[in-house]
């Protein structure tokens, strides 16, 4: 410290035979072998640790710190320690350490020993700084913390450690106030109350009132009050020592001026933000800097170039922006311009330049910068320029340049903390994996497997990154935090594995609230990887114990769908109707939605299940008579019933969504199957007359439901189709509605109007293996309508269509129709010979 307070000197006590052993030993100094020699004595007697603390004490009053630094090495603490000499080996080590870095006297290199040294005292202080040297202890920490950038923690201890001390006021209330200014915990109010304090000493003398004037006007200029800021640069230019730094002050002030008049008007002219009087504050401005830069000193002329880049950028200036800029980033004579240059230059070019341009100056940077321990925080504070590195790289992905922000990102490294840095990539690629998935799903997008690929990468990829900033953090708080984002972006790319790795320890860690949605992406993720015996207890584990979580009717989903799987639709069906009587959730909630779309499907599925199997012939069985059946077709026509009742409750209730598309869909396919008992049930020689007639009519109502709701949803598809794209079950769905619309009017014995509806498939999919199913169908209405040439036509033209359809599409045949290529040509074949 530039000197030590008079209360904690301590008063020299009379000679002692252990003090004049000492002072024969303090001799060897000058000859940088005290340490040494001083630990061998001790070690050759029975000194004991008082005696070497008290002289360590009296040689920090002393001010020789590295003697107090030999003194205290030569000390290793105890458990047999009282905790006064704990306290004072302590402070003495950490603040002769601290002094000493500050008499360094290079700047960069002060900086770089006292970053290494502050923990020490910051460690001592935990302790308990002895209590003669508390209030200096405070001083000297804060201002350790402010030459190394921590200004929050600067003005806390400053304002500890001040108080009413009229000495200490004078040396550091400047620095308490510059402290102030630059925290963002500390108001530029409060800044400005310290730095009028300050102004109100007596004891300050000319130069240091004109520095407080100064300081006074860097707080004015943030608070905006510009009149006031430029009257105190002018008593400070009084003191000619300080005119070109006041002059310099004076055209910040302006140049703040002129860029609040331009926030202001773009908000009421976005695309003509500068007004002709902000335009000429900044020339005058430009014309003062030039001129400062001219005459004054080479570090205040820098300052003036870096001001002038600033004031180019208001004008919207870029290039010339960028050359005053680049030049103050490459100066050798002041880091801390330097740095403001750099960061200035490279927000510039994050929005106007090319990416090479932008990985570049964050080389150079990086480089320059080298090791964040020595960075310069007179300018811009280490926090705040990391703050403003990160709303760069943000800018990039805004901009959807993902790749340069990564890039960007990656030449950065040196200047952040390791985890920041995966962080930041990990942002990175996520922004890009969800831009590629949502040009994708776009109304207007054309479907991309290769897309959609490429995103489930990119999203892996943060993940990896994500998880990695994880492991840094596994012993801070916000550790499980870091695993749910790594877990979020494996889920997204369908790793199920990793994510299951994740979520174990997420869940261990994980405050108990933030559980449910771990064990919801792990029922998921153990869907996917069919373990459904595990992801039925988990959601069983999430519904018992999160009951009133909204994720509990997520769980709810899940369980029936892995009780689904599981073979138990019983209980699949009570987990969904237990969502849909819950009373608290509304209707138009996701979760009742997807419940509500779930259980139509689930009705559907296992209507259809049990309808094949009554239909289908099993090998080597006689058939059963249909009377036999009859319970079972029943039983069975009650789920077709249910079915079509929650799907059109499906449609009604969300029409026009996508999602209920297929609730649609699966309502049509539905009425045609329901349409198969009704027809049996009316064939039975048993059945009256009446009754008969009654299930004809229910037959025939199933197949007109049909054919109506599958000509609806063509239409629907159709004019999404024609703005942009449908997904693969879209497509599929869409050329099942053809087939399906017609098949339900050749029920219906409407055989002309199916015809005219299987002629659309046949144009519709002229060129696709689908065509051929129509030809087929329109074949049989031909049959009926006995119109045996046109038989033969169409089984011709469907002939020559096979041997149209590109080879591309011989996976199609069987996607999409009975045969494969091969089996076609000898089907049809078969039906022109018959």
């Amino acid at each position: 410290m530039d000197e030590t307070p008079a209360e904690n000197e301590t008063t020299t006590p009379p000679a002692s035979p252990w003090k004049l052993a000492s002072i024969a030993v303090l001799a060897v100094v000058a000859l940088g072998t005290f340490a040494t020699l001083f630990a061998t004595f001790t070690q050759r007697s029975s000194v004991n640790v008082d005696a070497t603390l008290k002289l360590a004490q009296e040689e920090f009053n002393e001010g020789r710190w590295a003697v107090v630094s030999s003194l205290t090495n030569s000390l290793t603490a105890s458990p047999d320690w009282t905790d006064e000499q704990r306290q004072l080996h302590a402070f003495l080590d950490a603040a002769s350490a601290v002094l000493q870095a500050f008499d360094v006297p290079e700047l960069d290199a002060r900086r770089v020993q006292l970053s290494q040294v502050v923990e020490q005292l910051k460690h001592a202080e935990l302790i308990g700084f002895p209590k003669s040297y508390a209030r200096e202890g405070t001083l000297l920490l804060a201002h350790a913390k402010y030459s190394t950038g921590d200004f929050t923690g600067a003005a806390k201890a400053f304002e500890q450690g001040i108080q009413n001390r009229v000495d200490a006021q004078r040396q550091y209330l400047q620095l308490f106030a510059d402290a102030q200014l630059r925290s963002p915990e500390y108001s530029p109010a409060a800044a400005l109350a310290t730095i009028d304090k300050y102004l109100t000493l007596p004891t300050i003398d000319s130069d240091e009132r004109a520095d407080g004037q100064l300081l006074r006007a860097r707080i004015l200029r943030e608070r905006h009050d510009w009149d006031e800021a430029l009257a105190a640069t002018t008593q400070a230019s009084t003191e000619p020592g300080l005119s070109a730094k006041a002059r310099l002050e004076s055209t910040k002030i302006q140049l703040g001026r002129a860029e609040e008049m331009i926030r202001e008007r773009q908000r009421i002219s976005p695309s003509k933000p500068l007004s002709p009087e902000a335009r000429q504050i900044i020339e005058d401005a430009l014309d003062e800097l030039v001129e400062i830069a001219r005459t004054a000193d080479e570090r205040l002329g820098l300052d003036a170039m870096l001001v002038a880049g600033q004031a180019q950028r208001l004008l919207g200036e870029h290039e010339k922006a960028l050359g005053l800029l680049g030049a103050v980033r490459q100066n050798h004579v002041d880091p801390a311009v330097s740095l403001a240059g750099a960061i200035e230059e490279l927000e510039i070019l994050a929005d106007h330049g090319t990416a090479q341009e932008c990985i570049g100056t964050s080389t150079y940077l990086a480089r320059d910068l080298g090791d964040p321990t020595g960075f310069d925080p007179r300018l811009i504070s280490l926090d705040e320029f990391r703050r403003r590195l990160r709303i760069v790289v943000e800018s990039l992905r805004q901009q959807e340049r993902f790749e340069t922000a990564i890039d960007v990102t990656h030449e950065l490294r040196p200047i952040f903390e390791q985890a920041d840095s995966l962080r930041m990539e990990g942002a990175s690629y996520a922004a890009w994996g969800e831009a590629l998935l949502a040009q994708n799903l776009r109304p207007d997008a054309t479907a991309d497997r290769a897309m959609i690929e490429r995103s489930k990468e990119l999203h892996a990829l943060a993940g990896k990154a994500y998880a990695k900033a994880a492991e840094l953090w596994f012993t801070s708080p916000q550790y499980p935090d870091f695993l749910w984002d790594a877990i979020q972006q494996y889920d997204l790319a369908h790793l199920y594995e990793p994510c299951l790795d994740l979520l174990e320890p997420y869940l261990k860690y994980q405050q108990r609230d933030q559980l449910p949605r771990g064990l919801i992406l792990q029922a998921k993720a153990q869907l996917a990887l069919r373990e459904f015996a595990s992801a039925m207890r988990t959601c069983e584990t999430c519904i018992a114990e999160f009951p009133r979580d909204s994720l509990a009717y997520k769980a709810r989903i899940l369980a029936a769908q892995a009780a689904r799987e599981l073979g138990d639709a019983s209980t699949a069906q009570a987990f969904l109707e237990a969502n849909l009587h819950d009373g608290l959730l509304a209707p138009d909630s996701r979760a009742w939605r997807d419940s509500l779309l779930a259980l139509g499907e689930l009705l559907y599925s296992e209507a259809v299940t049990t309808h094949y199997a009554l239909t289908t012939p099993k090998p080597n069985q006689a058939t059963p008579p249909i009377a036999e059946q009859a319970p079972l077709f029943r039983k069975n026509q009650d789920v077709f019933n249910a079915a079509i009742r929650r799907l059109e409750e499906a449609n009604t209730r969300y029409a026009g969504m996508r999602e209920a598309r297929r609730a649609v869909y699966l309502a049509a396919q539905a009425h045609r199957y329901a349409a198969h008992w009704p027809k049996l049930r009316a064939e039975m020689a048993d059945t009256l007359d009446s009754s008969r007639r009654e299930q004809n009519l229910i037959h025939s109502n199933h197949l007109a439901a049909a054919a109506q709701t599958f000509r609806q949803l063509r239409s629907d598809l159709n004019s999404v189709n024609d703005d942009g794209a449908l997904t693969d079950m879209e497509q599929a769905m869409l050329r099942n509605c053809y087939l399906g619309e017609a098949d339900a009017l050749f029920g219906l014995q409407k055989f002309e109007d199916a015809i005219t509806s299987y002629s659309a498939t046949i144009n519709r999919f002229i060129n696709e293996p689908i065509a051929l199913e129509a030809m087929v169908q329109q074949s049989r209405c031909f049959d009926a309508l006995d119109r045996q040439s046109d038989v033969q036509r169409i089984l011709k033209q469907a002939q020559q269509i096979l041997d149209r359809i590109p080879p591309e599409y011989d996976d199609l045949f069987a996607q999409t129709t009975r045969y494969d290529r091969a089996g076609w040509s000898q089907y049809l074949q078969w039906m022109l010979n018959g």
